[in-house]
């Protein structure tokens, strides 16, 4: 993974939750439209409005894709056309799912942060263990790195503060 894909999915990965854009009035009005193929009560056309105006507020909120979604299952599920109370049922398990599907984005592209940077540690210990580093590059370690290299005994911290290899057993004895 390069750092550019890194920073990305760390972007990814504290992302607060989407702003979803409530459905546009034409897309919901074509919505009730195929709803009302099931059969419900007569109603004039007064009361058709005030349907109409009450569903608008109640489900205004929804994105398009819910408010397609509750479509699709009232007309697969229902035999009339469906009460507000059945429209908010319907949609309250899409809007768990929208943010389910986030939850699901961010933790994914935090575990693939947390092993990469993992994996790059791992490649760093390893070279400081097989001493593959010179000074000038462990010099450009992150400190909690240098830290962690001389916790694990590949480092020596000096009193001038620098970080060295520790020497490899029988070197100093040479």
């Amino acid at each position: 993974m390069s750092d550019q894909q890194m920073t990305e999915m760390e972007a990814v990965a504290n992302s607060s939750p989407p702003n979803i854009p409530c459905c546009d009035d034409d897309h919901f009005e074509k919505s009730m439209r195929a709803l009302a193929i099931l059969p419900s009560r007569a109603e004039d056309d007064i009361r058709g409005e005030l349907r109409f105006a009450i569903y608008r507020k109640l489900l205004g909120k929804y994105s398009k894709a819910a408010i397609s979604n509750l479509v699709e299952t009232a007309l697969t599920t229902l035999d009339w056309f469906p009460t507000p109370k059945q429209c908010l049922a319907i949609l309250a398990d899409w809007s768990e799912r929208d943010l389910v599907e986030h939850k699901h984005r961010t933790v994914f592209a935090a575990s693939a942060v947390r092993q990469e940077r993992q994996a790059r540690l791992n490649d760093i210990m390893d070279a400081l263990d097989r001493r593959l580093l010179n000074q000038d590059a462990i010099d450009a370690l992150p400190q909690r790195v240098r830290e962690i290299g001389a916790e694990r005994g590949f480092l020596r911290l000096h009193d001038d503060g620098a970080y060295r290899a520790r020497p490899i057993r029988g070197e100093a004895d040479a």
